[in-house]
């Protein structure tokens, strides 16, 4: 259970880390020849192995981590994205949705609200 806590904060603060990244490097895509959230991707895996190497139920932390991961994510980079811009940009703030957004898997709030919600369940009936 610990391993799903830590990676829920760093859920948190990756995407606290990423809006200020985006928000002080606008065309940050533009300037490097390679898509940055392949160098997200690959930091979020050297946690998340680790994380699972050390978890009593693999299975459960798994499933449940991948699940749980977008919203908050996702919902503290618009939510931080929209306090930087003083409330400009992703007007429903931790809801919100991007448009503009250079990430292979990119979902909306419901479906965020969704994973939350079944990845937070399975660890309860499990």
């Amino acid at each position: 259970m610990k391993q799903l806590i830590i990676w829920l904060c760093a859920a948190i603060l990756f995407g606290i880390f990423e809006a200020l990244l985006f928000h002080s490097n606008k065309n940050i895509n533009k300037k490097i020849p390679f898509d940055i959230h392949i160098i997200f991707g690959f930091v979020r895996l050297c946690l998340f192995i680790p994380l699972l190497i050390y978890s009593e139920e693999r299975f459960i932390f798994a499933i449940s981590s991948i699940f749980m991961f977008p919203f908050l994510h996702d919902g503290f980079y618009y939510l931080t994205r929209n306090i930087l811009s003083g409330g400009k940009l992703y007007p429903k703030t931790f809801f919100d949705q991007s448009t503009t957004t250079t990430a292979k898997i990119s979902l909306g709030a419901f479906y965020r609200i969704i994973l939350f919600l079944f990845g937070a369940g399975m660890i309860f009936v499990l």
